[in-house]
């Protein structure tokens, strides 16, 4: 009897991840573009923790950034959004290799910013979000030049994000 019930429950367990899987496919495919890879990414069990500050990997890949109440921090670039109360954020910095269109995906809804001459932000080329997909809540891409670039996250509902910073396909 005990083994039926094992069956029994490690099939309503597959059932209830098939259908987890299904319910969440909808809202991650009907993002502007691909998350394909930031979900990968999101999902390793590798994924590093930054804290505020720090540089991203220079062979790209994702992290978890741990973010400051937004009253405790000083964004090196002046956000183009003032900072909520109760919020929180941070920055990164990166290199990018190449000039192109590049693109920050977040995990959680967030303000994103960008500068690569540290005194002003870039405007998006184009931006995509959607509620209801695993991991990933928000992409946004830039035109972006070889050098260095500064990516500042505020508005965050919590102290900890995932980012990504990859050449968009």
């Amino acid at each position: 009897m005990s083994v039926s019930r094992a069956i029994l429950v490690a099939g309503l367990i597959t059932v209830s991840v098939n259908a987890a899987t299904a319910e969440d496919a909808p809202a991650c495919a009907s993002f502007a573009w691909s998350m394909a890879r930031e979900r990968t990414a999101f999902a390793s069990p590798n994924l590093s923790t930054l804290a505020s500050g720090s540089a991203l990997p220079s062979d790209g890949g994702a992290a978890q950034l741990t973010l400051k109440p937004a009253e405790e921090i000083e964004l090196p670039v002046p956000s183009e959004r003032p900072a909520k109360p109760d919020t929180f954020a941070g920055f990164v910095k990166a290199t990018v290799p190449a000039t192109g269109s590049y693109q920050v995906t977040l995990s959680d809804d967030a303000w994103v910013d960008v500068s690569q001459d540290g005194r002003s932000t870039l405007k998006p080329t184009a931006i995509s979000g959607k509620a209801g997909c695993p991991d990933v809540r928000k992409s946004v891409r830039f035109a972006l030049d070889a050098g260095s670039v500064t990516i500042e996250i505020s508005r965050a509902p919590g102290p900890q994000i995932k980012l990504d910073l990859l050449k968009a396909e």
